[in-house]
């Protein structure tokens, strides 16, 4: 934990920039890579979170028979992401975008929703780096 998977971004506090972590994110999650998803977040005090326990809390957030799988989307919706997103110096919450028909992400047609995760951006050895703080609808 804490080496080197963790997203690194520019010491610079703007929206744009948090959302270029987050974003970096969410494209390992939508790779299916949850232990490196894991290992990509700060954790200053360890956690207890392994990589199952993440893919769980995304993919049966919002219930139902088939699993919900966190995706790209086309530029229009990571727009409407982006501009729903809320940041303040020091932190960002955004949506996951989360799909049951992950293979088409780019379609609009697609059922899609939004799991929120909110962030800490944190200074670490000279960047800055994302630490979780919690996941909500």
């Amino acid at each position: 934990m804490n080496g080197r998977h963790l997203i690194r971004f520019p010491r610079e506090d703007s929206k744009s920039n948090y959302l270029e972590g987050f974003w970096r994110w969410v494209a390992i999650l939508a790779d299916g890579d949850y232990q490196r998803a894991l290992e990509a977040i700060h954790w200053p005090q360890g956690t207890t979170w392994t990589s199952a326990d993440l893919k769980e809390r995304i993919t049966t957030f919002f219930g139902g028979d088939d699993p919900w799988s966190a995706v790209i989307p086309n530029d229009r919706l990571v727009k409407v992401i982006n501009d729903a997103a809320e940041q303040v110096d020091g932190w960002l919450m955004a949506q996951v975008p989360l799909t049951t028909e992950p293979s088409d992400p780019k379609n609009d047609q697609i059922p899609l929703m939004g799991l929120a995760a909110s962030f800490f951006v944190r200074e670490h050895e000279g960047s800055y780096v994302q630490e979780f703080e919690i996941f909500y609808a």
